[in-house]
């Protein structure tokens, strides 16, 4: 397992486009505001209704092809049981559990559980990713995913989680940018029309310093909110 990432904006996050947000049709993004940021993992249960179809019906497959019992067919015999319980996870869990939800105002993260159960959540401070590598083999170029280490239940292993299939540090910098409330929302016009409110609020508190640290400028949307500020907060 990788060193877990710090929290901080590390480049210039993917831009949350309006279109990709509810209502529009096909958009994974549920919610995108001031306040909470929801996007859909449900891709995960329906790749889990495929795979555990193809072990399910395969796994039966080959068990039917055998007459004797050895190591390997004990071993072959897995493939049905996990391909149910693939099923089950892809058929029965609410679409609601697949999301990936942020607090902003509050610093709360919600994700969804490795396996069965409600989505776990916590403070978004204490979240704990890495950025994790896979596929470098058979001439197969490597490939990186953002992926949780679960850091909200008791537990005795480190299970990871993938939240993301996209460029990881992309998505990991929207993801922190978007939870440091002491700083603008993120780009894209989904957020436009938020800016001038979660503007307000932030100079009603003193403009406060950002929680986490930066290697991109991150100002405000117009330069008269960025001169008040650097007057009023200093940064």
């Amino acid at each position: 397992m990788g060193k877990h990432q710090e929290h901080r904006i590390l480049k210039n996050p993917r831009s949350i486009q309006k279109k990709n947000v509810k209502p529009s049709k096909g958009a994974l993004i549920i919610t995108s505001t001031d306040e909470f940021f929801i996007e859909s993992r449900k891709e995960a249960l329906i790749v889990s209704i495929i795979l555990g179809t193809v072990f399910f019906l395969s796994g039966l497959w080959i068990l039917s092809h055998f007459n004797h019992v050895d190591i390997v067919v004990l071993f072959l015999g897995l493939y049905p049981i996990i391909g149910l319980l693939m099923l089950i996870k892809g058929v029965f869990t609410p679409k609601r559990y697949s999301n990936l939800s942020f607090d902003r105002l509050n610093g709360i993260i919600s994700y969804p559980a490795t396996f069965f159960g409600k989505p776990l959540e916590g403070p978004f401070n204490e979240l704990k990713v890495v950025f994790a590598v896979s596929g470098d083999i058979d001439g197969y170029s490597p490939q990186e995913y953002l992926k949780v280490v679960n850091t909200f239940r008791p537990k005795k292993l480190d299970l990871l989680k993938t939240i993301s299939y996209e460029n990881p540090q992309e998505e990991w910098s929207l993801y922190v940018w978007y939870m440091d409330k002491n700083r603008p929302l993120p780009p894209g016009d989904a957020f436009d029309e938020y800016r001038l409110q979660d503007f307000e609020r932030r100079k009603a508190e003193g403009f406060p310093r950002p929680l986490y640290p930066s290697n991109i400028p991150t100002p405000e949307a117009t330069k008269e909110q960025q001169e008040e500020r650097e007057k009023i907060g200093g940064w």
